[in-house]
């Protein structure tokens, strides 16, 4: 399949901090024809699905700007330059829940390969206490907080976890656990 799709040309229109948005010419040899495909590069992601010693799932309540909503998702974020995906999701667990446990790689997932090229590896933390504050970036809002798992599933069934990372990584979760 790949051998039908042949690269002409990239270009970047946008680029800032978080993102660089580029239209890709690609030649599609079935038709012979030409398109030009929006692609969005960011970061690499690590999200994290952290378990307490005492079996609870720790959420954070965050502000998402894009949607003006509080959302229920897991703990995670952006990996830094050259960070390990293990390291990144440590130091996000940390930062925005002050939990730390023992890391293990679920899955690492493309979070849209429609139109994104980045990576998301989901990590799960096991065993997790809390042994510091939060530490947040200038612009985030975000309360950690934790549930069991019934009170996961029945917050998935009702509709108030939207988050399809959050989804995603928990059905890696529960696909390892059974």
């Amino acid at each position: 399949m790949n051998s039908r799709w042949t690269l002409k040309d990239r270009r970047e229109v946008f680029k800032d901090h978080v993102l660089r948005i580029e239209h890709r010419d690609f030649h599609y040899s079935r038709n012979e024809q030409t398109g030009t495909f929006t692609v969005l590069s960011m970061k690499d992601w690590a999200v994290i699905v952290p378990v307490t010693a005492d079996n609870k799932l720790v959420l954070v309540r965050q502000f998402r700007v894009s949607t003006a909503e509080v959302t229920y998702e897991f703990p995670g974020g952006a990996l830094e330059t050259g960070e390990e995906p293990i390291s990144g999701a440590g130091r996000e667990l940390l930062e925005e829940t002050g939990y730390e446990g023992g890391l293990s790689l679920l899955s690492k997932m493309r979070p849209n390969p429609a139109f994104m090229d980045n990576f998301c590896y989901v990590y799960l933390a096991e065993n997790c206490v809390k042994t510091a504050g939060l530490n947040l970036d200038p612009f985030e809002d975000l309360e950690p907080f934790e549930v069991s798992f019934a009170q996961f599933d029945e917050m998935i069934m009702k509709g108030e976890i939207i988050h399809s990372i959050t989804l995603a990584a928990y059905g890696a979760y529960k696909a390892l656990k059974g």
